[in-house]
């Protein structure tokens, strides 16, 4: 709804007649969506909050979104969907208010509360997980419904880590930094290892600190424009990269990330029995591997020409900071030797450049 006029809602109101709808505020958006708070009025006088989410193009965030959001059971810790179209691209969800995020307790003083929400995100992440252990055949079928002429795959792991094996090719190349023989090979074959056809349920895919409101004592993962089906080791590691995708992308203290991972694996080992044994801890391991060099080739290129604070609603982490510390963590790894040898060259590489460029705890932590 770009403006928010009162007419910019005729799509929405397409998908509820009968119901009055009015706008409230605007709650985010940018170059590919608009995100609206609309008071809705119904025939019986009744009155609710909306969420009107509206994409610039039919691409794959709307259909991901949708798809996934229409296979969430009830209590699956997401958002309601109340309704979506296609042309416009949109979803209309049940609004579930203004509460802090974990970047919000993250960024604040108090280090229980921080500690508290961190906890409760994998929790949620749990939850999601456990609730849809057997959806992949209903999202295949939604993503089909909605894809058109371009495919839109369930699971595009591979994929993407093959882009990333490309990035991180080109800018070894640049750098003149030897790749060891299999690193690159045994970033592929996480694609295999962490398959959707292992351990694995639907996510967000971008599950960053900033993407859930907490509601009373619950907290509501939000933002399914990329979901996809996967395996959960995947968003595991979130918590020990940490937040790989993130611009609040703080370290944690070991304790922290140890609470929340074992309250992850408490809840999602009722669905998933094999989350309780010592191998899941490898396979998180893997995960956290993967994510290091994905990430570290996705930005090298930007904090090569110069070092700022990502973009987001307070103090963060630079670029170089964030890229050195992914590579210390995967360099430190004995899971996927040859990728450790690559990260370890890589840093001292970078390090010669830059110098030392640490990466702070969380504001909260401090």
């Amino acid at each position: 709804m770009r403006g928010g006029a009162d007419g910019d809602l005729d799509a929405a109101r397409a998908l509820l007649p009968g119901v009055r709808l009015e706008p409230v505020a605007r709650l985010g958006g940018g170059e590919r969506t608009s995100v609206d708070r609309v008071r809705a009025l119904y025939a019986d006088g009744t009155t609710a909050s909306l969420v009107v989410k509206q994409y610039w193009s039919a691409g794959e965030g709307w259909v991901r979104e949708s798809a996934a959001l229409s296979v969430l059971p009830v209590g699956a810790g997401g958002p309601r969907l109340l309704a979506a179209d296609g042309a416009p691209p949109i979803v209309i969800l049940a609004d579930e208010g203004d509460g802090p995020s974990v970047a919000d307790a993250l960024l604040g003083r108090d280090p229980g509360a921080a500690e508290a929400a961190v906890v409760a995100w994998a929790e949620s992440v749990a939850t999601l997980h456990a609730a849809t252990r057997d959806a992949r055949p209903d999202f295949r079928r939604e993503l089909a419904d909605r894809e058109g002429d371009v495919h839109v795959a369930d699971a595009p792991t591979a994929g993407r880590i093959e882009d990333a094996v490309r990035l991180l090719d080109r800018q070894c190349g640049r750098l003149g930094v030897r790749v060891p023989g299999g690193a690159f090979d045994e970033l592929r074959e996480l694609a295999h290892r962490l398959a959707g056809s292992g351990t694995a349920a639907l996510t967000p895919a971008d599950t960053c600190p900033d993407n859930d409101v907490r509601v009373g004592d619950r907290l509501v993962l939000l933002d399914f424009e990329d979901a996809q089906w996967r395996h959960v080791a995947w968003d595991v590691a979130y918590l020990t990269v940490p937040w790989p995708s993130c611009w609040c992308s703080w370290r944690l203290p070991e304790p922290v990330t140890s609470a929340a991972v074992a309250a992850y694996r408490r809840i999602a080992s009722a669905a998933f029995p094999e989350i309780a044994e010592p191998a899941f801890e490898r396979q998180v391991e893997a995960a956290t591997v993967g994510w290091c060099m994905a990430s570290a080739g996705a930005w090298l290129d930007v904090a090569l020409a110069h070092d700022p604070a990502s973009a987001g609603r307070g103090p963060t982490p630079t670029g170089r900071a964030r890229l050195l510390h992914r590579l210390d963590r995967a360099a430190a790894s004995d899971e996927l030797p040859a990728a450790a040898e690559l990260a370890g060259r890589l840093l001292g590489e970078l390090r010669d450049r830059w110098g030392e460029v640490p990466l702070a705890l969380a504001p909260a932590f401090r």
